[in-house]
């Protein structure tokens, strides 16, 4: 909630809680849920200002399905998201990024940014939506980095279990190759996470305030961290798919020498025995 302890005050807090919704929701959706219209945002988020409840009330949405709330009151928070199926405390099953957005209209810069704070010389709807853009990012990003871990953790078990050779196992680590793929495609393709607002190139106030929101939540390392774990579980499947093809295949010959060797059986009994 915004700070109003001294009316002559030039510096105010806000706070911004960006939430991953685990459904898979349109913004018309959420627009329908929430009774709330929305409008079309930067890239792929959508906004609504809600200025008959409160001053400096925002809610924005992306189509990676991360909501954000600009100075909401925790209890209608919950409240929204309970609308949203997010029926037990965001805290504790889903993932989510809270800070706070600190409006300092003295300020000689329009931002400052820091491991400590945000910093605004005013709470317009512009401002906001970048930093809400930024933090939907960085929650997105994390959702994809669980599912990465959890996908590493599923892949080392597998080849470590890969001793012995089976059609079943082969089919296993060919689906599970298949997964990987869809995985990355969503992380680059729906979050687009290393797309800036192609708007921000008209305003270098708003580029330089994005750059550094990205920079200080590590975006770009994330995502190449994230994507070398894809690409690294990805050949060891590709590998092991290889290698079972092989066994497979020298497999099948070995029943073709025995076959032979049966057929080469069979007929000197019937040249030395029949005869």
């Amino acid at each position: 909630m915004m700070d109003t302890s001294s009316p002559a005050s030039k510096i105010a807090q806000i706070n911004l809680l960006s939430v991953y919704l685990p459904a898979d929701f349109s913004h018309m959706e959420v627009a329908d849920k929430l009774n709330i219209p929305l409008k079309k945002g930067i890239e792929a988020s959508f906004y609504a200002e809600i200025s008959d409840m409160a001053p400096n009330r925002f809610l924005f949405f992306t189509q990676f399905d991360v909501i954000t709330f600009v100075n909401w009151p925790k209890e209608e928070v919950s409240e929204a998201l309970k609308k949203l199926g997010l029926t037990q405390s965001y805290e504790q099953v889903t993932l989510y990024q809270d800070y706070n957005i600190t409006l300092n209209t003295d300020a000689t810069t329009p931002f400052h940014v820091d491991n400590n704070k945000i910093e605004l010389r005013e709470l317009s709807l512009w401002p906001l939506m970048i930093v809400s853009l930024v933090i939907a990012q960085s929650v997105g990003l994390e959702k994809f980095e669980k599912e990465v871990d959890r996908f590493y953790s599923k892949g080392r078990n597998m080849v470590e279990s890969s001793t012995s050779f089976s059609w079943m196992k082969r089919h296993e680590f060919a689906d599970y190759a298949i997964e990987l793929s869809l995985l990355r495609h969503d992380m680059v393709l729906d979050l687009m996470l290393l797309d800036k607002p192609n708007i921000l190139w008209d305003n270098e106030a708003y580029e330089r305030l994005y750059n550094r929101l990205a920079e200080l939540l590590d975006l770009q390392e994330r995502f190449e961290v994230v994507s070398y774990k894809l690409n690294t579980l990805k050949e060891d499947i590709t590998m092991m798919i290889d290698l079972y093809q092989h066994k497979h295949s020298s497999f099948l010959e070995w029943i073709i020498i025995l076959l032979i060797l049966v057929e080469v059986f069979i007929g000197f009994w019937e040249i030395f025995f029949k005869h």
